[in-house]
């Protein structure tokens, strides 16, 4: 499957982006995208940049989840980990996919160790009022549970296991990694 997909990316309590993903699947159940990022800060867990200028991500946005999840390699194609966003439920429409960040971040290694990122954003957002309490409510339960899965060792989900770099670049035709 080829072809692209509009990202509507909400940030309250205001701000939109849209961001043009190279899709790789999709289903009723999920839709999974590539693209290469830059973060506006990197990530560093235990000294090693994780998630930083031109790494690789796999995107898989979920229908109903309170999350999506991005399995991501550096620039010379190694798996460092998954970013795991809380989010409402995607909203789609052809290939348009809205989500709306809720600021909580799980940042989640190889072997399953996890670092929540950003929970003074979330704090902010909620004195702030750009969350209302119920939807924070829900942030929080859903990155409970997303923690939960962590933890019980069913992660990642079954779709994230089909899907690695290499598989993607073989078949879709993005450009090699700097291996």
């Amino acid at each position: 499957m080829t072809g692209k997909i509009d990202l509507i990316y909400r940030r309250l309590p205001d701000g939109v982006n849209h961001f043009e993903q190279k899709l790789v699947y999709k289903d009723r159940s999920v839709i999974v995208t590539t693209q290469q990022i830059t973060p506006s800060e990197p990530i560093v867990v235990e000294g090693i940049t994780v998630l930083g200028p031109n790494f690789w991500a796999i995107w898989f946005i979920f229908a109903k989840q309170w999350y999506d999840l991005g399995k991501i390699y550096n620039p010379q194609g190694e798996f460092t980990g998954y970013y795991c966003d809380i989010i409402k439920p995607m909203k789609r429409s052809g290939t348009q996919i809205e989500i709306t960040d809720l600021f909580l971040d799980l940042w989640v290694t190889p072997d399953l160790g996890y670092q929540i990122l950003d929970y003074d954003e979330f704090a902010s957002a909620i004195q702030n009022g750009w969350i209302e309490p119920d939807l924070a409510s829900q942030a929080q339960q859903a990155l409970d549970q997303l923690i939960s899965v962590v933890e019980s060792t069913n992660f990642p989900p079954e779709p994230v296991k089909l899907f690695d770099l290499d598989c993607i670049v073989e078949n879709t035709g993005l450009a090699q990694p700097d291996m």
